[in-house]
């Protein structure tokens, strides 16, 4: 299960938010050998994660096993502000429901949740929260060849430039509807029924700035079924770059 964190709640997991700023370091300085990113006292963090940041959050046994980070894009984000020469002079989408997703990756040790592998609980949190807070599509900056994974699962993708090298890494802006459509076929893909996000009762919609956030209707929390064909995500091409200038 993910657990939503925004600006709303955010102080009320000190402990959670600390193990996720040391998650980041291990896993994009130390793992994916991000160096720009590093830091003396081992956690990465960076001027995103205002109070505007939303964050989703897998944990088991008291670990951090999971992290995704979504930037609402009618306000400073990575391709904004640390990249946008990736788009060479031209726009993308932008709007107050259409967020960035960045900083997406499982623990390679981080086994399942029940019958569904961590790494897949993961995107599929990412666009339930899409859905169940009114967020209409997402901007990613990624490798080319996880545009096909999307494809396969569901999403509608828009490329929205050719790709271009960073830190010699190809990169390529695309946006990405979220869709019951999609929802319903990451469930069929990953054996999932349920809801997978763990919602505090009375957290205020960080989106809309209306109401609270509520699970969809129908979904159930923790429900898993037979999987089908369900791809792998290599998380370590799933990268907004490195985000270096981000600090």
């Amino acid at each position: 299960m993910l657990r939503v964190i925004t600006s709303d709640n955010i102080d009320d997991y000190p402990d959670l938010m600390e193990k996720v700023w040391q998650f980041r370091h291990v896993q994009f300085v130390e793992r994916l050998g991000w160096t720009e990113l590093s830091s003396r006292d081992g956690r990465e963090i960076d001027r995103f994660d205002t109070e505007d940041a939303i964050h989703l959050i897998a944990e088991k046994a008291g670990k951090v096993v999971g992290y995704t980070r979504l930037l609402r894009t009618s306000g400073p984000h990575l391709l904004s502000d640390v990249y946008p020469q990736i788009m060479q002079g031209g726009a993308w989408p932008r709007a107050a429901d259409i967020y960035e997703w960045t900083r997406c990756i499982s623990d390679a040790d981080a086994g399942r949740f029940g019958d569904v592998q961590a790494s897949h609980l993961l995107i599929t949190g990412v666009l339930e929260f899409c859905l169940v807070a009114g967020i209409r599509g997402m901007i990613v900056e990624t490798h080319p060849k996880l545009v096909t994974w999307m494809l396969e699962t569901g999403y509608k993708v828009e490329t929205l430039h050719t790709p271009q090298n960073m830190n010699g890494v190809p990169v390529v802006p695309v946006h990405i509807g979220a869709t019951q459509a999609a929802l319903d076929r990451h469930h069929r893909m990953f054996g999932i029924q349920g809801s997978v996000l763990l919602i505090d009762e009375g957290l205020a919609n960080p989106v809309t700035g209306k109401g609270l956030l509520r699970h969809l209707p129908g979904l159930v929390a923790g429900e898993t079924a037979a999987a089908a064909y369900a791809p792998d995500v290599d998380f370590g091409a799933m990268r907004e770059s490195s985000g270096s200038g981000s600090h």
